[in-house]
């Protein structure tokens, strides 16, 4: 295969893949040079440094094979970052600097810290116009937030009916002890008069003479009562 004629050094270090392409390369060592890249950059969530300052490109086809290399890193949900620091290769990656990410070094990377890992993911900081967000992470940010509202909606909507039906239980309870007291007090108003007769008495004090079986003896307990008075 052509591209075992080509040198690229790689260092791995956990997520870190450096890859170092050097020489002059032109358009024989092309098709080799992108075989030999599409080979190294498998897998997701991975940062690839492509080291490239001790390379010299003489055609400007090289272009395309890192903005193929680039969306196709993208696609595997990683990132690719170019690692130079001489004018020529800035002058040779000039039309492209807005879209490739470009670093002297990797620690110079390192360095930017939060705000590339937010880049990461989508969000921007401008000076201007404060922390945006990319279309993608909008779409989600405000699937979540929905989702939140309607979670909160139902939360609430459950609580206030379970409110309402333990209300109107109190008040149906509330109706029937006003009923009974009316009942009793009805009851209260019908007995007086025979409580005062004395045909009604209270049971404990008929508790202290025995049961009385029938009517008879109850009458006959009556008027013995009346005349001991």
């Amino acid at each position: 295969m052509k591209s075992d004629l080509i040198d690229i050094q790689v260092e791995s270090r956990g997520n870190d893949v450096e890859l170092s392409l050097s020489g002059s390369l032109g358009l024989a060592q092309l098709s080799a040079v992108k075989e030999k890249l599409d080979m190294l950059v498998e897998g997701p969530g991975c940062f690839y440094f492509l080291n490239l300052q001790n390379a010299h490109f003489t055609s400007d086809r090289y272009l395309e094979v890192f903005l193929e290399l680039l969306n196709r890193v993208k696609s595997q949900k990683s990132a690719l970052i170019l690692i130079f620091d001489s004018a020529e290769l800035y002058d040779y990656f000039s039309k492209y600097l807005n879209i490739f990410e470009v670093y002297e070094n990797r620690k110079a990377y390192k360095k930017s810290g939060t705000k590339k890992q937010l880049q990461q993911i989508g969000l921007h900081y401008g000076l201007r116009s404060g922390i945006t967000v990319s279309s993608g992470v909008a779409v989600a940010l405000i699937s979540l937030i929905l989702g939140w509202m309607i979670t909160l909606f139902v939360i609430i909507s459950t609580q206030g009916h379970d409110l309402a039906d333990k209300q109107a239980q109190i008040i149906a309870l509330q109706n029937q002890k006003d009923r009974y007291i009316k009942e009793i007090d009805k009851l209260e108003s019908s007995i007086g008069p025979l409580r005062k007769l004395g045909v009604v008495q209270d049971t404990t004090r008929l508790s202290s003479f025995g049961l009385i079986q029938d009517w008879v003896s109850y009458l006959e307990y009556l008027e013995n009562t009346r005349r001991e008075k």
